[in-house]
């Protein structure tokens, strides 16, 4: 909901509180929605109490692989319990079935409840209910489950050697997809290289954690025949539909809610096996039934990130320009395929495996490998920060090999401007850009060859520094229907935005895209308000809402600006128009001589106008309106973009290595980043600055490790407050063509460009030490053992 409160604008640096009304895209404008979560007034699912509600408490696999029999008798003999529900007992349920198949996957979809056999710790085999939380953890804790331990493997490339134990014994191997692009001239063209070199490169499995852990309530009203979830879920509508397939219910007489959401970054868009179960229970004991995972349980069962080890070999010449590319590499998908299936690991890290850069040749072959462990899928910048991490540490790779500097090659290998738009061999296509502009605003903006010298002398006196350099690139807004059909993909790639204009002048929009801490609401009414000639504190903005909403695809991709804000703008443009007639007839001059402008429509050149809320009573009530204009101010669109837009940019790190410790400390962060035209610079820039502290946690904090048993070995740390820079951020504005608003996607960019940067910076402070490869994360350990083991050695 909006605030009554006229927007901050004059208390934003640098920003006149005399700046006219219009227009309001590219404001620096505080967020609408940030008084009630400041005041406590947020309504997240477990703030909601349902009368007669009951909890559920999910009993999980202690092995990672076994035969399991399950005793329910202790728990259902327990006091407060109300049901105890094993895999029998919701045998009608399909396995949830993942959203995006590469053609020829071995679909595997996670069980509702395991039946008789568990294939990683954490996964469900029972679901006890009972009329309070303490009392469904005391039963959960009481159910007698016999295992009859089984072999298993947890690393992606040992589950690819021909002896390693299967995961699922009726396929050949654990290969469940396996994708290959390119032009198979790789051989070619290192046979006229002046360089060919191979290393490895690891990005290391994450666990993902929000805020809010998932929260699930479901309550079936027998009296009308309707189920109604309550999800913390990025994309409601996308769970309707699964839950409606999966449980055999009506679709027509199921609502999906999704309130305010504590963070999502991709594994909130997920349908799991929770929502399944406890949707049942409620159908099953109609009443309501609420599940609130645990910090434990997020850590084996809301979906993992990365996972992803590559073999590279890189061909080159003396002069930096590479010339070929070849990578084969195995994507840890754990047990199951999950909603994102096959094609995060595959098409988007292969698709852009080149990131910004002219390389004529190259071959991906990517298998996607099942393993016990908890299932990976997507999470902030799916697929893409681990194609942007091949590529960056490539090009640094051969500067270092060839004693050129970053920048450098870098500069050598970009594709120029006038070949824009591009298609890569791997099939790419990347829209519009300026990456040897970018590229230099950030050396300029840093003052990268200031620190050069600097490194030179801290060197001199025994300190360690390094200079990362990094180019991202990705695509945002899928996508047309014929492609996605094509790669397996089962979901929509439009977005609906319905605007309407009440009888007082104000608005509403409803939006099929979710927002869980982007800022939709101010975003959304800044669009629709230029439009619509009215400030956006007089736009509400509803979303999350099944029954409010007509449809939606939902938030990812970094698709809800670039998609849904464009929905809204041409929705709110419609109405626009309708609105123009109304008022020309009012004002008895031409459609075209009207304008929309601070709350009025106004004749272009004069003072002659009416107000808004004239036009809108006029339009609601009938009277007055102008032949054959119909009643009503209210417009819907079904945005589908012609292409996917790709944003960009151009990123350098300074960090510190201490030769003690080992400890990697971040000294100074630059990020110059293309994202089209900005709706919100103030947004975008938050935006920014949270994927760049996630980015920074991959490169050295964070990593989720299981130990000999199958088991997780700690909950893995985040970054703090204190363990990141100050980030030091501006934007080149390159409209895309590929939506009426020139926006490109902004939310994944951070994540995308900070581990190469980070990682670069590092391994740059280390080179003369003879350290040519870190696998993240980079912690003191690791990094002083690199140290030792590598010679010369200059200092210690």
């Amino acid at each position: 909901m909006t605030s009554t409160m006229e927007p901050d604008v004059g208390s934003v640096p640098g920003r006149s509180t005399r700046e006219p009304q219009r227009p309001w895209v590219g404001r620096d404008l505080r967020r609408m929605e940030d008084t009630r979560f400041l005041v406590g007034r947020a309504r997240y699912v477990d703030d909601i109490v349902l009368p007669g509600q009951l909890h559920a408490c999910f009993v999980r696999s202690d092995h990672p692989h076994a035969l399991i029999t399950v005793d329910t008798a202790p728990a259902r003999a327990m006091p407060g319990v109300v049901e105890v529900l094993t895999a029998a007992d919701l045998a009608e349920i399909p396995p949830v079935r993942p959203d995006w198949l590469l053609p020829g996957t071995h679909e595997r979809g996670r069980p509702v409840l395991a039946l008789d056999r568990v294939r990683h710790v954490g996964e469900a085999v029972a679901v006890v209910i009972a009329e309070q939380p303490g009392s469904a953890a005391d039963a959960a804790a009481a159910v007698r489950v016999t295992y009859e331990p089984l072999p298993f493997v947890l690393d992606g490339r040992h589950a690819l050697d021909a002896e390693s134990p299967r995961v699922h014994d009726e396929l050949f191997s654990n290969v469940a997809a396996t994708y290959t692009v390119g032009d198979g001239q790789f051989d070619a063209a290192v046979r006229q290289a002046d360089l060919h070199i191979a290393f490895t490169l690891v990005n290391q499995r994450l666990v993902p954690f929000s805020i809010e852990p998932r929260v699930v309530l479901a309550d079936f009203d027998a009296a009308r025949d309707k189920l109604t979830v309550y999800s913390s879920n990025q994309m409601p509508h996308n769970l309707r539909r699964n839950l409606a397939a999966g449980l055999g219910f009506p679709e027509n007489r199921m609502r999906v809610v999704s309130p305010d959401v504590g963070g999502g970054f991709g594994p909130k868009m997920h349908t799991y096996p929770e929502e399944f179960a406890v949707s049942a229970a409620s159908l099953r004991l109609r009443r309501p039934v609420k599940w609130v995972e645990t910090r434990s349980e997020n850590v084996v069962a809301t979906t993992h990130g990365r996972d992803h080890s590559m073999d590279v070999q890189v061909a080159a010449n003396n002069d930096g320009r590479i010339v070929g590319l070849r990578v084969h590499s195995a994507a840890n998908i754990g047990a199951y395929l999950s909603s994102m299936g096959s094609g995060v690991p595959t098409i988007n890290v292969a698709t852009y495996a080149l990131g910004v850069y002219a390389i004529p040749h190259a071959e991906m072959t990517v298998d996607c490998v099942f393993t016990n462990t908890t299932p990976v899928d997507a999470y902030r910048g799916a697929g893409r920060p681990e194609a942007a991490y091949l590529i960056e540490r490539t090009i640094d790779r051969v500067a270092h090999e060839l004693d050129l500097d970053p920048t450098e090659v870098r500069l050598r290998n970009f594709i120029p401007d006038e070949q824009l738009p591009y298609h890569q061999p791997v099939g790419a296509m990347l829209d519009t850009g300026r990456y040897g502009y970018t590229m230099q605003r950030a050396v300029e903006q840093s003052g990268y060859w200031e620190m050069r010298a600097e490194q030179q002398t801290a060197r001199a006196q025994g300190r360690l520094l390094g200079i990362g350099v990094s180019n991202f690139t990705e695509s945002c807004g899928v996508g047309r229907p014929e492609r996605m059909r094509a790669i397996g993909f089962n979901r929509g790639g439009f977005e609906s935005a319905t605007v309407r204009i009440h009888p007082d002048g104000r608005a509403t929009v409803l939006s099929g895209s979710h927002s869980h801490g982007q800022g939709h609401v101010t975003t959304f009414a800044q669009i629709a308000a230029d439009e619509l000639g009215i400030r956006p504190t007089d736009i509400d903005v509803l979303q999350g809402d099944t029954d409010v909403v007509p449809v939606g695809i939902g938030t990812f991709n970094s698709r809800s600006v670039v998609v849904g804000g464009s929905a809204v703008k041409v929705a709110s443009a419609r109405l626009a128009a309708r609105m123009r007639e109304i008022a020309a007839g009012l004002l008895d001059t031409d459609v075209g001589d009207v304008e929309l402008v601070d709350g009025r429509c106004r004749i272009s050149g004069s003072t002659e106008s009416v107000a808004i809320e004239e036009v809108a009573r006029t339009a609601w009530t009938g009277q007055g309106m102008p032949s054959g204009t119909p009643a009503g101010l209210e417009e819907t669109e079904f945005y589908l973009p012609t292409e996917l837009s790709s944003p960009y940019g151009a990123h350098i790190a300074l960090v510190e290595v201490d030769p003690e410790t080992g400890e990697v400390g971040v000294l100074r962060y630059v990020a110059v980043d293309d994202f089209g035209v900005i709706i919100n610079p103030l947004l975008a820039r938050g935006q920014i600055h949270g994927g760049l502290a996630q980015g920074i946690g991959q490169a050295l904090y964070e990593g989720a490790y299981y130990d000999e048993t199958g088991h997780p070995v700690s909950d893995p740390p985040m970054p703090r407050f204190d363990l990141v820079p100050r980030f030091d951020t501006s934007f080149v504005e390159t409209p895309t063509p590929t939506n009426p608003l020139g926006a490109k996607g902004v939310g994944e960019g951070g994540t995308i460009a900070a581990p190469p940067t980070i990682v670069n910076a590092v391994i740059d402070a280390l080179w003369h030490l003879g350290v040519r490869e870190l696998d993240m994360p980079l912690t003191p350990e690791r990094v002083l053992h690199a140290i030792d083991a590598s010679s010369p050695r200059e200092v210690r």
